[in-house]
């Protein structure tokens, strides 16, 4: 059983309840997200994506957590992997991450601009709004004064203008797994074939930087890691500093 963090006070659990089954438990609306991002993926890319078997969300959060029941995938973290793995084998994962990212970022919203889930329901991410739901907005525009907003409360709010005028609005919006790190990515060690991409309630369309920052998000800065996102996709870290440090308020 590994616990995780939750944005309504309560626990997500994932529980191996098999050798071919898995278990994840949480606050519905993340569940529900989530399924309807590994359902989006699965028919417009070729990611490999645990297959859901049942589900069971309550009608109300008082009712209790809900839970998806997946197939279990196989392979290891590619954390735990990734350092023992030939230069060939590496080689091979990076290729196939490279292009599963690419995959994603041909996906775009279908109106002239949308950020939030793509049901087009609300944004939802760790890093954002005290890890509850906020938005959807209309604009990369909108999202970046959300992003600053809690500038204004700082005993500085003069800063508020120097931290929106480092973020640009034309930027474009693609699809984003919003929370990739090395952890919920599945490697098979020998051959260096990703098995699987994991934990998508984050994913929805963002402004394009989004993906290279959440990948650096937390403690994830480690130079090696730092090295396959530079080979897997488009970096921008001027974008991800400005968030680094807006963070902080």
């Amino acid at each position: 059983m590994i616990p995780k963090a939750s944005s309504s006070g309560q626990t997500s659990r994932v529980v191996y309840e098999s050798t071919d089954t898995v278990r994840k438990w949480g606050a519905v609306f993340r569940l529900r997200r989530e399924t309807e991002a590994m359902a989006f993926v699965q028919k417009h890319t070729s990611i490999p994506i645990p297959a859901v078997i049942d589900v069971q969300f309550p009608t109300h959060e008082a009712d209790g957590p809900g839970w998806i029941l997946m197939k279990r995938l196989p392979g290891s973290q590619v954390g735990d992997s990734w350092h023992t793995m030939s230069k060939h084998a590496q080689a091979q994962a990076l290729r196939q991450l490279k292009s599963y990212f690419d995959q994603l970022r041909r996906l775009r919203p279908s109106g002239p601009g949308w950020i939030g889930s793509c049901s087009k329901g609300p944004a939802y991410d760790h890093r954002l709004n005290n890890m509850s739901i906020c938005g959807p907005f209309a604009s990369v525009s909108a999202f970046n004064d959300f992003l600053v907003a809690p500038v204004k409360n700082c005993p500085r709010p003069e800063w508020v203008a120097k931290y929106r005028s480092r973020l640009r609005d034309d930027h474009g919006i693609t699809f984003a797994h919003a929370d990739i790190s090395w952890e919920n990515i599945l490697v098979d060690p020998p051959t260096g074939n990703i098995t699987g991409i994991l934990d998508w309630e984050m994913a929805g369309y963002w402004p394009e930087w989004w993906e290279y920052r959440k990948a650096l998000f937390g403690s994830r800065s480690q130079s090696w890691w730092r090295d396959i996102l530079k080979e897997v996709m488009q970096e921008y870290p001027e974008e991800t500093e400005t968030d680094m440090e807006l963070e902080m308020f």
